[in-house]
């Protein structure tokens, strides 16, 4: 087969036409699902109805409806689902976190993301109407949402597509969130621009909190002192691996388990709906079951 020729050292007897034939030629506690998203529902609601935990692939689905149906099928077969949203556990996440939760510069009241980059070819989103959002805007605000531990509660945006794009929709995104507390967070983000750049900045009401090539620098209220904060030593793909053992064995819920993720696939398809509507939606309405 194809893959046994193309994976170094995978003979054609660990190959399968398909995921039918892979669970029932192998026994298996757990399926690892990192094919293309289009397919990740049909094969996660496979997976679990034989009887496996799921660890996935962002994006989970594109269907928030869809995500929520593998994760109610999942608890009621006492299965566990995640997903891997391994930039909540890294290194600058991480340390955000620990920054906001001791509170020493005050609460977090509004903040920007900007990423300008450019990849030369179309991967799995390609053909999306909302390229950027799906392919990396779910980590941006899955990161955004770890952080700040709140949840969102309205939303606007502009999916866009430069001419230059290769991508067939929604090479960038420009919009923001309001969460349930109050904090407002702007984004501006591309996979089409010429230059690479980045920014993340958090204004709280004791400073301002800004990524730099160092780590973070603090820049109290009043004109105290810069501080220059290092980021703390994580192994984010250690950490989600580790995460999702305990889900499987001990019943601990990490935070990318499956239903937890249903709020950052749901944000993505709302900014998407903002965008094709040109108006402001409600997050609390739009994530309320059918």
């Amino acid at each position: 087969m194809a893959a046994a020729r193309e994976w170094s050292g995978l003979g054609e007897e660990a190959c399968f036409g398909s995921l039918d034939a892979a669970l029932n030629a192998v026994e298996a506690d757990t399926v690892v699902v990192i094919t293309p998203p289009d397919l990740h529902y049909e094969q996660c609601l496979q997976a679990v109805r034989a009887g496996k935990h799921v660890l996935v692939e962002k994006p989970f689905t594109k269907d928030m409806e869809q995500a929520r149906k593998i994760v109610d099928e999942a608890d009621a077969a006492g299965l566990k689902v995640a997903v891997c949203q391994q930039r909540q556990l890294d290194s600058l996440a991480t340390t955000l976190r620990r920054l906001l939760a001791e509170g020493t510069y005050g609460d977090p009241e509004f903040g920007l993301m900007t990423k300008f980059g450019w990849r030369p070819r179309t991967h799995h989103s390609g053909h999306d109407a909302h390229s950027y959002l799906w392919e990396r805007g779910i980590h941006d605000l899955d990161e955004i949402i770890s952080v700040l531990g709140s949840t969102p509660a309205r939303l606007w945006a502009d999916s866009f597509n430069p001419s230059w794009s290769p991508y067939e929709g929604g090479g960038g995104f420009h919009g923001w969130v309001e969460f349930d507390r109050g904090v407002r967070f702007g984004f501006l983000c591309t996979f089409a621009a010429h230059k690479p750049a980045s920014s993340l900045r958090i204004e709280c009401t004791g400073g301002t909190i800004e990524q730099v090539p160092e780590g973070l620098m603090v820049s109290p209220s009043e004109g105290g002192d810069q501080v220059l904060v290092p980021l703390d030593e994580t192994e984010a793909e250690e950490a989600l691996l580790d995460g999702f053992r305990h889900y499987v064995e001990e019943g601990v819920e990490p935070p990318f388990s499956g239903r937890n993720n249903l709020v950052v696939v749901g944000l993505i398809q709302a900014l998407g709906l903002a965008s094709e509507r040109r108006e402001v939606v409600d997050f609390t309405e739009f994530m309320s079951p059918a």
